[in-house]
Order: structure tokens, then C-alpha cells, then sequence
């Protein structure tokens, strides 16, 4: 049996997640940023940026661990922008939105870009009062 019939390749249609989280599993720090980002690519390419934001941020994770610092940084930064881009969207529930704020914020703190860390919790805080002010306005109206 040769290396390659004993170790089962990767599908076209392969979920990168899941492959991502066993090369991480298994040590493959490489393998397993590569997963990441082509999951955090693909996602982002469906809309779904919240997805792709997880991803590239356990992909910075990933460069992190191998000493890889700039690239950490980049996908940091890609992670942050997905979690604000995610945030901004109409369709998240104010819940959700206040998370992905949140994410952003820690992203940019990870980074020590003070001002925008700031300028993402400040954004949690709207989206925090504007529910709370919602909530208590339709309380008192009934």
C-alpha cells in the first residue's frame, strides 16, 4: 500500500471546517490554516461573513502557532473586517449583531488597534441600548 491509498484525500466537496479542526487536532498547524482560510474564502463568497470571520480568525490562531506573526496580523485583520462587515447587515438579530461587534473589538485589541477596538464596543453599545430602549418602550406601551 502506498502513503497516498493509506491516507484518504480530501474531496472537492470536503468541509474545510471539520478538515481544518482535524489537521489542528493532529498538530498540522499548516494544513490546518490552509483549511481555514479556503473555508473563511468560501464563506465570505457566499455572504456568509460571520462564518468567514470564525474561520479566519482560527486561522490567525493557526499562523499564530507556527510563529508565522505577519500573517497572524493579516488574518486578524480579515477576521475583523468579516465580524464588522457581518454586524453591519440588517438581517442580524440585535443579539447577534452586538456579538459580532464584540468580536471585532477583541480582534482589534489582539492587534493593539486601541482606537478601533474602542470604535467597535462603542458600536456594541448602540446596538446594546437601542434593544434595550426597544424592549423597554414596547414593555411600557403595553
Amino acid at each position: 500500500m502506498t502513503h497516498e491509498q493509506s491516507v484518504p484525500m480530501a474531496s472537492a466537496e470536503a468541509d474545510m471546517w471539520e478538515e481544518g479542526r482535524a489537521a489542528a487536532r493532529s498538530g498540522n498547524h499548516e494544513r490546518a490554516m490552509t483549511c481555514f482560510v479556503r473555508e473563511a474564502e468560501e464563506r465570505t463568497a457566499q455572504g456568509s461573513h460571520g462564518r468567514a470571520a470564525i474561520a479566519f480568525r482560527t486561522a490567525a490562531e493557526q499562523a499564530r502557532m507556527q510563529g508565522l506573526a505577519e500573517q497572524s496580523e493579516q488574518l486578524l485583520y480579515r477576521a475583523a473586517a468579516a465580524y464588522t462587515h457581518a454586524a453591519e447587515r440588517h438581517e442580524l438579530s440585535p443579539g447577534a449583531a452586538h456579538q459580532a461587534w464584540i468580536s471585532a473589538a477583541k480582534c482589534f485589541l489582539q492587534l493593539q488597534e486601541l482606537d478601533r477596538t474602542a470604535w467597535c464596543i462603542e458600536a456594541a453599545r448602540r446596538v446594546a441600548y437601542q434593544t434595550h430602549r426597544n424592549v423597554g418602550g414596547t414593555q411600557t406601551a403595553s
